[in-house]
């Protein structure tokens, strides 16, 4: 990077020498006593066959002092024969060059007549060589330079009587489009019996028309003053093509790792991975603009890599939104992201008409979708979906609106100036598209980092929630169960979010006899454990062991549980009930089983008929009916909950009670681990039974009573 110093003497090169008037004075004067010495140097004398010299410039000014330190950069804009085409005689100096079209380099070629056109193009000039020794001993020197500037992306190379003497980068034998700065080529000494021939000869791809012209400006000085000006002139390539574009790359770059940061401190938050990668590829972008502006790469490899690096934006993006919205449009999202990355190699066969309008069909549905599934989460309550609509709708936009507001100012709709109009910070220059992106990373950063704040904050209190429960969860789920010769017992206890709302109790009576309840409260976290820990004293403090009475016990029980709504800010008092099922089982296989809308257990991988009933708090006074089954020594008594049945995999399929039956003569920890990784989705609890007693009966089964 430049100094400031430096780019104050690139700016003004002697305005550390000389007071500014001085400065000026000595400029004009020397300008003005260089027109006069050509002038009357220039004769009408030309070579056999060739056009008419030019003078080297015109001014006019006041004479400096003849002690004065002479030095300047003239202008060479008439006196030019331009012609259409290719050839390299034209190059000769001694080439005659009388019927090709005077130009003068200030103005547009259609400006003067001549047709638009593509491909190659020779400029000459003739040059006096007795203006140009008067020229160079007034400089001081006896060598003048040539800076040569040309109309990007077109290409130059430059020859003087004959023979090459520079070229832009892209100026070979296999030409390329490079964003080529100005150049300075050395004039031979001039010699007192000949004149210089300069020509320029300059190309631009086939399908490019070409109204302007290629060569812009051509001057004549010193190579002092050469030299600044051509630094100049990459100073300013640097601030006009790269340095914005660099240093938006560069924030982009921050904000990626800022969302890899983000991702690795909450990795159930995907959307922060896909902001990184969002923004990475932002920057390569701005690195592939860069590079383009300073004429690292042609604009062949630019647009490839450009169209390459613009439709994994759309598909990244989709990708991000899809996750920051949780939107429900996975299948479209897809869709379109696979129908971009396959554009980009359609994009690739530079069919210009094509080209046009698949981008412009990819742009509109890009945009339209990202729009609606902000504004569908908007809708939903999400606010800082809301907040980035307009920021995504300009980070949509900013990659074609140079090319919209081009389209625009040829269709008459916006003034002409507008198409290439240039914001400015200082030296540096940008456009509308890095000005959309700037607002869009602001906005961006902004709403991300109050995501992560307050989804940091929910986490903690959901923290503090289940740490909380877990407590009361030990009163829950029994860590032991009661050893008895008469049955066998096994459970397995799977909670889908650390606290979960199933319970299970088995409770030994007097007579040898088991109490067996197993239930599942709505809701989840905090408000369901209290609930259910609610259910569980209620049930360890119940005097009957009859499971009818118990149940309308723990009715009553749940019904005035429950707070009204407001009492208790911290918990969601929502309308609470449970299913529960509570089960008898007597040493001689005595079954008794009352059901409050539970799912009905298994024996021996069948499902035992059970009247329905309605779940705790629901109804007051509700009364439930009792069954009485008969066991057989040996038969294996299954109490699941509904998270085994309601397991979903990946294509949302169910677990379902088929699948439940075929394992439901398997142990507990098996009939778990078998919904678990089929796709849990619920808490699984599992409580299984085996019949050892040898007093229970050995005969099919009986109905003893029903009530």
């Amino acid at each position: 990077m430049r100094v400031p110093l430096r780019m104050a003497m690139l700016k003004h090169p002697r305005r550390l020498k000389h007071p500014r008037w001085i400065d000026l004075l000595m400029r004009r004067g020397f300008v003005l006593l260089c027109a006069c010495v050509l002038a009357g140097t220039a004769r009408a004398q030309t070579a056999p066959g060739a056009a008419g010299s030019a003078p080297v410039a015109q001014a006019n000014a006041s004479a400096p002092g003849p002690q004065a330190n002479l030095k300047g950069v003239l202008t060479l804009d008439s006196g030019w024969r331009f012609q259409v085409g290719d050839d390299p005689r034209w190059a000769d100096s001694n080439f005659d060059d009388s019927s090709w079209t005077s130009v003068n380099l200030s103005q547009s070629l259609t400006d003067q007549g001549i047709d638009s056109y593509s491909g190659y193009a020779w400029y000459r000039m003739r040059l006096d060589a007795k203006g140009l020794a008067a020229l160079g001993s007034l400089a001081g020197q006896g060598q003048l330079e040539l800076l040569i500037t040309g109309n990007s992306p077109g290409q130059i190379a430059a020859f003087v009587n004959g023979a090459e003497t520079g070229h832009t980068r892209g100026m070979t034998e296999q030409p390329a489009e490079y964003l080529s700065p100005p150049f300075s080529v050395a004039l031979p000494a001039p010699e007192a019996s000949g004149a210089q021939v300069l020509a320029i000869r300059t190309w631009a791809r086939p399908d490019q028309t070409i109204s302007h012209g290629l060569l812009l400006k051509v001057e004549i000085g010193t190579p002092a003053e050469t030299a600044d000006w051509l630094a100049l002139a990459r100073g300013r390539q640097w601030d006009e093509q790269a340095v914005a574009s660099l240093a938006l790359a560069f924030l982009f770059l921050c904000v990626a790792g800022l969302g890899a940061a983000l991702y690795l401190a909450q990795r159930h938050h995907s959307e922060y991975l896909w902001l990184a990668l969002l923004c990475l590829s932002v920057s390569v972008s701005g690195v592939l603009d860069a590079s383009y502006g300073l004429a690292a790469i042609p604009l062949g490899i630019y647009y490839r890599l450009s169209v390459v690096a613009g439709r994994v934006f759309m598909a990244v993006t989709l990708e991000f939104v899809l996750r920051f919205t949780a939107s429900e449009w996975r299948r479209l999202v897809r869709v379109v992201q696979i129908a971009v990355l396959v554009l980009a190699g359609v994009l690739l066969a530079h069919v210009e008409l094509l080209n046009q309008t698949l981008s412009v069909a990819a742009e509109v549905v890009f945009c339209g979708l990202v729009c609606a599934m902000l504004f569908q989460a908007w809708r939903r309550g999400q606010g800082d979906a809301g907040a980035m609509l307009i920021p995504f709708f300009l980070a949509a936009t900013a990659g074609s609106a140079d090319a919209l507001l081009g389209f625009a100012a040829a269709s008459g709709w916006v003034p002409a100036p507008l198409a290439n109009y240039r914001f400015h910070v200082g030296p540096i220059a940008f456009g509308f598209g890095t000005l959309a992106y700037a607002i869009f990373l602001v906005s961006l950063v902004a709403v991300i980092l109050y995501r992560f704040i307050h989804v940091s904050q929910d986490e903690q209190r959901a923290h503090a929630e289940i740490s909380a429960a877990r407590s009361v969860q030990a009163l829950l789920i029994p860590t032991q169960l009661p050893s008895n010769s008469n049955f066998m017992l096994e459970s397995a206890y799977l909670p889908v979010n650390g606290v979960g709302g199933d319970f299970f109790q088995v409770l030994p009576v007097k007579d040898d006899s088991l109490l067996i309840v197993v239930g599942d409260v709505s809701g989840k976290g905090l408000q369901a454990a209290m609930n259910s820990s609610t259910l569980v004293g209620a049930l360890r403090n119940e005097l009957s062991h009859d499971p009818a009475t118990v149940l309308e016990h723990l009715n009553r029980v749940l019904l005035g549980a429950v707070p009204a709504a407001g009492a208790v800010p911290e918990l969601d008092c929502a309308p609470c009930f449970a299913t529960c099922l509570c089960a008898r089982i007597y040493p001689d296989g005595t079954l008794t089983v009352a059901n409050a809308g539970h799912l009905s257990p298994y024996r021996d991988g069948r499902e035992m008929p059970l009247p329905p009933g309605l779940p705790l708090g629901v109804i007051a006074d509700n009364q439930y009916e009792q069954t009485t089954f008969q066991l057989r020594r040996g038969d294996r008594l299954v109490f699941l909950s509904d998270g085994v049945v309601e397991a979903t995999n990946a294509e949302g399929e169910l677990f379902g009670f088929e699948r439940t039956q075929q394992v439901s003569h398997e142990s507990a920890r098996y009939i778990a681990s078998a919904a678990k990784h089929f796709g849990q989705t619920d808490d699984i609890t599992v409580v299984s039974l085996y019949v050892a007693s040898k007093s229970a009966v050995h005969d099919g089964e009986r109905v003893l009573e029903t009530k």
